[in-house]
């Protein structure tokens, strides 16, 4: 259970895919589903972790998104799991260009407990009708954590590349890779991750969006 909470720990600096980095727009709302993590050694091949989570966005403007998501697969193991923040998209006239996000995540059990907050910045924007194409970095740092979580680092920044297929006007299919925790040992901590050299862990997200329209598109 410990080394379960530890892995979500590690990645709780990005669960979902960062699809807010393409703005929700005022009055909208976003509902997500998100599945995979860092790639693990499964009979020879690499294989995401199915770590889940499931949220929902609104946009409060054109230029700023809040946002909420829960975990399930941590649910499923006993562990409680929340998340939430919000996205900031300073250039009016290029929005998805620049976003800024802050988000706060939570994992906790009867033993352990960790609280991780996300500094996250991003740009892309749309290279064809139904494809938007961005990246960016996730600043993953543990504010509070029990003994067992201390003894990891406590910063995770995780690099990423989002590409996002524009199904329709309310439906997108995120794929997202990421090098998590490039700072740390990818090799010190089970299970077997794949890193890069010996840093960090590489990983595959894979998530579904689906955008109900409010005041404005």
């Amino acid at each position: 259970m410990r080394r379960l909470l530890l892995t979500l720990a590690l990645t709780s600096a990005a669960c979902a895919t960062t699809q807010l980095a393409r703005p929700v727009g005022r009055g909208n709302t976003r509902v997500s589903a998100t599945l995979g993590g860092p790639l693990v050694k499964f009979g020879g091949a690499p294989v995401p972790l199915p770590i889940t989570t499931v949220g929902a966005a609104y946009g409060v403007s054109d230029l700023v998104d809040v946002h909420a998501e829960v975990h399930p697969t941590a649910a499923a193991f006993g562990i409680a799991g929340l998340s939430a923040g919000a996205a900031l998209h300073p250039i009016a006239s290029h929005r998805s260009a620049l976003t800024i996000g802050a988000s706060i995540n939570a994992f906790g059990n009867g033993d352990d407990g960790v609280l991780f907050t996300d500094l996250w910045i991003a740009g892309g924007g749309r290279v064809a009708r139904w494809l938007w194409l961005g990246g960016g970095l996730h600043n993953g740092l543990r504010m509070v954590g029990s003994a067992t979580l201390r003894e990891q680092t406590a910063w995770a920044p995780t690099l990423f590349g989002l590409a996002s297929f524009l199904v329709s006007r309310r439906v997108a299919i995120d794929v997202e890779a990421r090098w998590y925790a490039m700072s740390s040992c990818g090799r010190c901590v089970a299970p077997d991750y794949y890193p890069i050299g010996d840093a960090g862990a590489l990983g595959l997200l894979l998530g579904v969006a689906y955008q109900f329209d409010g005041e404005s598109r």
